[in-house]
């Protein structure tokens, strides 16, 4: 059952492997990720789900910083419960929902383990029943019974019982951590799992504690013991496997409805809506939270990206067994929309579970601008959804530095176009000057007979006519305006059905005629296109001789449609708050 992480696939060296290994999520082991950064050693960390966030325990941004640092994050169940005694109702209570509530502040737990130490056979099952991919007791080595190995081998005799030595006591000093890690190096290596709890500058107090100094001195110690073959490595480098999906303690019946699509419902109190989850824990320069600041409703949620090397800030659905994700067909047409504020970019996003029950990312969505009012963002995702496709999860990430507030959600059954247009030349990218004869060339897939040209110096804010009712030949001459800007963009339509269409994948840029090549000459401030001419008269870019007028495409500020390759997007602004 052992499929090796990433430490077995780069062919270690190493004959002795250590863990260190911090249980409960204890507020004392704050301090700890400074010591394993100045020594440059990872840990895993055992989370009790159900005391997160309360007195003495570490709170979910704690954790966050834990995974940011790179640090494995994996469960010890949800409230620290003798698991062996309890029916299975309970077990599986206790082992699936820990898991969950991780999976949804972002963490990528793939080990648990047992707490007490309290497992059987049916208690291993249910650990990989709920989506772990290893367990790990606090017995098996030495001094835990008189014929116990000194290391655990790698893989694991069980993947749902490695063994440990004794759990680090107050009694257990500098010397007697070394003696763990240097019997094992003696009898030929193995792997050694070193189990902590508090840590505190005096442990007169607690039995299952180590002091500060010591742990710092041993933590120095084991850094410098590469050259002679031994190496710190976490649970899951070692163990490996893929992050499965999200388990319910009571799974139900899936469904193709979107759960609690306006954030209403938070029935642990975690800070994060039922059937959502955050995205993963890249650093530590994101924040997520509920808010009262409501487009319906009572609640909201609000993230933050506070600096530009910071990984993404997001909201999905629950990536689980089917119980939150929607149940989805392949070919079938959906329309994801949401409403938010913000003072910064963000985008919509979807991912899809495969026939093999894991999830992958799949598409990402239009950037949306900031807006100030709450603004209705649609988005129709590409072309249906991909052969062997169970469940689909939307959701929404920051692109920018920033904040925003984001709330109801919802997911609709679409038709998907009769034809498509896709956009080949200009990309975006390019560098054109103003009176340049460029070649426009597009691929249709169906059938769309005439069509309409349309480009924007704003990155798609607003539109002006280069051309109507153009044969569909797959190529147009397009003289490039005199509208120097670093945001221009071309679009095509068709005169019939507007919804189908495409745009430069990306901003090009226009160069005036007198500019050197290089120069960074800022765009010119343009207002909205207003009255169209008369249709006799060219359109300004208009290609002379090529048929079709020009009408200003002029849109307003209550409404923005924009076509994209591969997918449709709307915005709709609303002129005030709802309630």
């Amino acid at each position: 059952m052992w499929s090796g992480g990433s430490w077995a696939a780069e062919a270690p060296r190493a004959r002795t492997v250590v863990t260190l290994a911090f249980d409960d999520g204890l507020e004392e082991q704050r301090q700890v990720l400074d010591m394993l950064s100045a020594t440059g050693l990872k840990a895993t960390f055992f989370i009790i789900s159900g005391r997160v966030g309360q007195s003495s325990y570490m709170t979910v941004d704690d954790l966050r910083r834990l995974a940011a640092a790179g640090h494995d994050v994996a469960g010890h169940s949800l409230n620290h419960a003798e698991l062996a005694p309890m029916a299975p109702e309970g077990q599986r209570q206790e082992i699936c929902e820990d898991r969950l509530r991780l999976l949804s502040w972002g963490m990528s737990p793939t080990s648990f383990a047992f707490p007490f130490g309290s497992n059987d056979l049916a208690v291993n099952q249910m650990a990989a029943a709920c989506g772990y991919n290893a367990a790990r007791d606090v017995r098996g080595l030495v001094d835990t019974c008189g014929s116990c190995p000194v290391a655990e081998t790698i893989p694991p005799f069980d993947p749902y019982e490695i063994r440990t030595p004794a759990t680090v006591t107050r009694d257990d000093g500098l010397e007697q951590m070394k003696a763990w890690v240097t019997s094992a190096e003696e009898a030929g290596g193995g792997w050694v799992n070193v189990v902590f709890h508090f840590v505190e500058a005096d442990c007169s107090k607690r039995t299952y504690c180590v002091q500060a100094d010591v742990l710092r001195e041993f933590m120095g110690w084991l850094a410098q013991r590469a050259p002679m073959g031994t190496e710190v490595r976490t649970v899951r480098d070692i163990m490996g496997g893929e992050v499965r999906p999200a388990v319910h303690p009571v799974p139900k019946e899936p469904t193709d409805a979107l759960k609690n699509p306006s954030l209403e419902d938070d029935a642990n109190g975690d800070g994060v809506p039922d059937c959502w989850q955050l995205g993963p824990a890249e650093t530590g320069a994101v924040r997520a939270e509920r808010s009262a600041e409501a487009h319906t409703g009572t609640w909201s949620y609000r993230l933050e990206r506070a600096d530009a090397s910071a990984g993404v800030a997001s909201l999905q659905v629950l990536r689980d067994d089917g119980t939150c994700a929607p149940a989805v067909m392949p070919g079938q047409g959906k329309r994801v929309s949401v409403w938010y504020r913000s003072n910064t970019a963000l985008y919509l996003e979807a991912a899809v579970k495969g026939a093999d029950g894991m999830w992958k990312a799949w598409e990402r969505g239009p950037s949306l601008p900031a807006a100030e009012a709450w603004t209705e963002a649609t988005w129709e995702l590409p072309m249906g959804l991909p052969a062997g496709v169970q469940g689909l999860s939307v959701g929404v990430a920051l692109d920018g530095v920033g904040w925003a507030l984001v709330d109801d959600f919802a997911l609709a059954d679409a038709v998907a176009p009769s034809a498509r247009l896709v956009l080949e030349a200009p990309k975006g990218g390019e560098t054109f000057v103003v009176g340049q004869e460029v070649d426009v060339k597009w691929s249709t897939l169906g059938e769309v007979g005439t069509l309409d040209l349309a480009y924007s110096t704003d990155a798609s804010a607003h539109w002006v006519s280069v051309a109507t009712a153009v044969n569909n030949t797959g190529h147009f001459v397009w003289r490039v305006p005199d509208v120097p800007s670093h945001e221009a963009m071309l679009r095509i339509a068709s005169t019939t059905d507007g919804a189908v269409s495409d745009m430069s994948d990306a901003p090009f840029r226009i160069q005036a005629a007198n500019s050197p090549p290089g120069t960074d000459e800022p765009p010119p401030v343009e207002e909205p296109p207003g009255k169209p001419p008369h249709d006799e008269v060219l359109g300004e870019g208009q290609a002379v001789g090529e048929s079709g007028g020009c009408r200003g495409d002029a849109t307003g500020t209550g409404h923005l449609a924009l076509a994209v390759a591969g997918g449709l997007f709307a915005l709709t602004r609303s002129r005030g708050r709802r309630k």
